[in-house]
C-alpha cells in the first residue's frame, strides 16, 4: 500500500518503467488501473508540431492533492500515482500517467477516470498548441466540463 505520490515535472517518464515500480509496490491489489495521456499530432484538423504546457506549482499540487482525497472519499483505493509534465513536449511524448490501486477493478476504473477528467477541469495546466506557423492556447472543452458534472460531485 502506498503514499499517493504526486509528480509534476519537466523530465520524460517511462510508462512502462512507472507501472512496473507502482505494480510490484501494490503487489497485495487486487486492481491496478492506468491512464497514459500522449501528444497528438492533429488537434481539431490541424497539425500540431509540439505542445507548451505551463502551471502554477503550489497551486497545481494543491488541486491534485485535492482530487486524490475526492477519489480516495469516492472508492476504496489503496494507492494512486499522478506524474504530469511540464514545458515544451512533442509529438508523441508522454505528457501524464495516472494508475490506482485497489481490491478490486471496478474501483481503481472509475477512479482512474474521475482523476483525469476533473484534472483537465481542475488543475491549473495551461497548454499551448504550437503549429507551424502560430501558436493557440487551448481553451477548456464543453465535453470535458460535462463529463465532471455527470460524476454530481461537490468537488
Amino acid at each position: 500500500m502506498g503514499d499517493n505520490l504526486i509528480f509534476i515535472q519537466k523530465k520524460p517518464f517511462d510508462y512502462a518503467r512507472e507501472l512496473d515500480i507502482f505494480s510490484k509496490k501494490n503487489k497485495f491489489s487486487g486492481a491496478i488501473s492506468s491512464f497514459l495521456g500522449k501528444v497528438r499530432d492533429v488537434s481539431d484538423l490541424k497539425k500540431v508540431e509540439a505542445i507548451f504546457i505551463e502551471h502554477y506549482e503550489k497551486m497545481t499540487r494543491y488541486q491534485l492533492s485535492r482530487i486524490v482525497m475526492e477519489a480516495k472519499i469516492n472508492w476504496n483505493i489503496d494507492d494512486i500515482i499522478i506524474i504530469h509534465r511540464f514545458g515544451r513536449l512533442k509529438i508523441g511524448e508522454n505528457i501524464v500517467f495516472i494508475a490506482v490501486a485497489s481490491k478490486h477493478r471496478e474501483e481503481s476504473l472509475k477512479s482512474v477516470e474521475f482523476i483525469i477528467n476533473w484534472l483537465k477541469v481542475k488543475a491549473t495546466f495551461w497548454k499551448k498548441e504550437i503549429y507551424k506557423n502560430h501558436t493557440l492556447w487551448v481553451n477548456q472543452k464543453k465535453s470535458d466540463i460535462d463529463k465532471v458534472k455527470k460524476n454530481n460531485t461537490n468537488f
